[in-house]
């Protein structure tokens, strides 16, 4: 800054092979690169803008300070992991000594870790639980819903003496729940390769233990979910929901299951739009039974004139 209290513009630089001036600063390497000929500019400004820069740069880029605390992890993604590997940090094989002495430390961390039966079974459960999610494809929100659930399982003692697989799957099952995740009880059953009874008796139990307060899916969700699985056309999409709308404005759909319903409307908007689907092709999907989606769709016959 001059005197008078104008401050100075700092003038471009200009490349030394090419002698052009179009030089950026690359926030990757911090490097200067010319944007003509691509030539690293051995120049340096060691300018105080350029230090905060630096700094700043430094301090908002977040990729280099590890990965972020998680539920889904029995130790959160805190604790101190020492490699299998026998090599120093030049990448050097150890000694025979040092090998050992690595080992003992080895043995001795991962005891440290799961010294208790808690931490031991969250280490099992919480593996298998992004297993299933994997296999699910479901977001990481859902899986740390999940985790959630199952960490105040355990701590209540609620895994004692009960299966870990029907627990986890139980937790998976309230977590779509919760944040209103379109996958049913046999779908979770299905991947974590138990029953449904299984699952819906720990389910229960979550429930009543813990106190959790699950909405209710409501009927355009199963509408989506069905025609997605059914891979219908995007017009049938749409009549099924305007004519589960009207369903809706004429009270059909109190008191009466919300598959069957969703089953019988999906059939009623594939007859308007002339694309053939059997009746069996959505009583497997929806996992009802024939009897109730003729009953629902005589019943929405009667009512509303499609």
């Amino acid at each position: 800054m001059h005197p008078e209290g104008k401050v100075e513009k700092s003038k471009p630089l200009v490349c030394e092979f090419c002698k052009s001036d179009s030089v950026i600063f690359d926030n990757v390497s911090f490097e200067y690169v010319c944007s003509a000929c691509g030539c690293v500019s051995s120049q340096d400004p060691n300018s105080d803008s350029m230090t905060s820069f630096r700094v700043n740069s430094a301090y908002n880029d977040r990729t280099r300070t590890g990965m972020p605390e998680s539920l889904a992890i029995h130790n959160k993604g805190l604790s101190t992991l020492i490699g299998i590997g026998d090599t120093d940090a030049r990448g050097k094989a150890l000694e025979p000594s040092q090998k050992n002495s690595i080992q003992r430390l080895r043995t001795w961390n991962n005891r440290a870790q799961l010294n208790d039966s808690v931490s031991r079974n969250l280490e099992k459960a919480l593996k298998l639980l992004n297993n299933f999610g994997d296999k699910l494809y479901l977001s990481q929100a859902v899986v740390e819903g999940a985790a959630y659930i199952y960490r105040k399982a355990a701590i209540k003692k609620l895994a004692k003496g009960r299966s870990t697989l029907g627990l986890v799957g139980a937790a998976l099952y309230a977590a779509c729940r919760e944040t209103a995740t379109p996958k049913t009880i046999t779908d979770i059953a299905t991947a974590c390769n138990i029953t449904t009874k299984d699952i819906m008796s720990h389910y229960k139990l979550i429930l009543k233990e813990l106190s959790l307060q699950m909405p209710v899916l409501h009927g355009p969700d199963y509408v989506t979910l069905i025609c997605n699985r059914l891979q219908l056309s995007e017009k049938t999409k749409r009549e099924a929901l305007r004519i589960y709308s009207m369903v809706q404005q004429n009270r059909i759909s109190i008191g009466k299951n919300p598959r069957a319903l969703a089953g019988s409307i999906i059939y009623l908007a594939s007859q308007n739009c002339n694309e053939f689907l059997r009746q069996v092709e959505i009583c497997q999907v929806a996992e009802i039974s024939t009897v109730s989606l003729r009953k629902r769709c005589k019943e929405i016959k009667s009512k509303i004139n499609l």
